[in-house]
């Protein structure tokens, strides 16, 4: 059923078909005509613009991407979210599986490095220490990685606290919380209507399915930083030989 969610065009004619017929005694309860004398009357353009605007909360706004590549572009990384977001709409099991491989990626992290928390592991995991030699990126390390250069002393740890990381996440309780009451609203409008033995279309009813699954990977990305644009720099002590089995590229979202 979700692959109805990837266009609200698409939607149009099984609004119209779960309209009833104009000999049908209760068209009281649903008018496309645009009147709103009625409390339970709601237009075609009503029902259109309460579902695109719960799947684009549940969607675009949930999202908590890798950090992208230094030579990235914002048409990029539109694209790229663009991407996960269509993916999140025709496959929200696979958003539902990354999204807990990262969790459970970023508390081992947290559990394996002294004084990390799960957003220092979700950090991590996420791209966001960048391995400097001789002032030149060199390549994105993985927790595993910055341990092992730590522990042979070619690297410091780097030392950043949770309240840094937030603070340069764009994603705050405030942002979270209007996604969260967008959905409470849409979910409370269903509520009403099935007690009251009012119709719903096709739409809606998958749009309903299709929040409750991104509910999944929001609550496993609660504690993940969002949009942060540029990772944070890890420089190679210059006493040390440079690595040889580490070359600069982007951390793909199949990383973690």
């Amino acid at each position: 059923m979700t692959l109805l969610s990837y266009g609200v065009l698409f939607y149009i004619p099984f609004i119209y078909a779960s309209l009833p017929s104009p000999n049908d005694t209760s068209i009281s309860t649903r008018d496309v005509s645009g009147s709103t004398s009625n409390c339970n009357t709601r237009t075609l353009w009503d029902i259109i613009w309460g579902c695109t605007a719960t799947l684009f909360a549940c969607t675009w706004t949930v999202i908590h991407p890798n950090i992208p590549g230094i030579d990235d572009g914002k048409f990029t990384v539109a694209c790229r979210r663009l991407c996960i977001m269509i993916i999140a709409l025709v496959a929200p099991e696979l958003m539902i599986t990354w999204a807990a491989r990262q969790f459970f990626s970023a508390r081992a992290a947290a559990n394996d490095i002294r004084g990390w928390t799960m957003t220092h592991g979700f950090l991590a995991w996420m791209g966001g220490f960048l391995l400097y030699v001789n002032g030149m990126p060199r390549a994105t390390l993985t927790p595993d990685e910055l341990l092992r250069f730590v522990h042979e002393g070619s690297v410091d740890m780097p030392v950043i606290t949770e309240a840094d990381i937030e603070d340069r996440s764009r994603g705050d309780v405030l942002s979270k919380g209007v996604v969260i009451l967008q959905l409470v609203w849409f979910v409370l409008q269903l509520v009403a209507r099935h007690a009251q033995n009012l119709p719903m279309t096709l739409l809606e009813i998958d749009t309903l399915a299709v929040a409750a699954l991104t509910c999944v990977p929001y609550g496993l990305w609660w504690k993940k930083p969002k949009d942060i644009g540029r990772p944070y720099a890890v420089h190679w002590k210059a006493t040390r030989p440079p690595p040889s089995d580490l070359t600069y590229e982007y951390v793909m979202s199949t990383l973690a």
